[in-house]
Formats: structure tokens, C-alpha cells, sequence
């Protein structure tokens, strides 16, 4: 079973390359708010790191690709 995940993007004052956060949550027996960890993480991140400037999240699904298989012919 695959599960959806969050990605944070933090942006730099260095003009390097953003920082990527990828939170995955894998529980089916313990609720967890796993919008509120990514909450969490982007404040940490705001907080902890002095040249993050700005910090965003989205939610995303993983998407498997798809190959059409070949017609059977007999």
C-alpha cells in the first residue's frame, strides 16, 4: 500500500537551491495528523535555520506509470 506524502519546500536567502522535505506518515493502527507534523517541520525549519526566508508545503500522491500491454493475438 502506497500513501499519499507532503513536500516542503524551503527557500534560501543564498539564492542556492531550496531545501526539499519529503514526510511521509505510514500508520494504520496509531492516528496521526500528519498535516500538523508538516506545520511542525515548517516551523522548525523557519526557526532552526537561519537563511530559510520562506517555506511552503503541498500535499501529493504517488503515481505509478502505466505501460499498456501488447494485444494477444492467437
Amino acid at each position: 500500500m502506497e500513501y499519499p506524502y507532503s513536500l516542503i519546500t524551503a527557500d534560501s536567502s543564498r539564492n542556492v537551491d531550496p531545501i526539499n522535505v519529503t514526510v511521509r506518515v505510514q500508520s494504520e493502527f496509531i492516528p496521526i495528523d500528519d498535516v500538523a507534523l508538516t506545520k511542525a517541520i515548517q516551523q522548525w525549519l523557519l526557526d532552526n535555520v537561519p537563511d530559510v526566508v520562506s517555506v511552503t508545503a503541498e500535499r501529493r500522491e504517488q503515481i505509478f506509470p502505466v505501460t499498456q500491454l501488447p494485444t494477444i493475438t492467437r
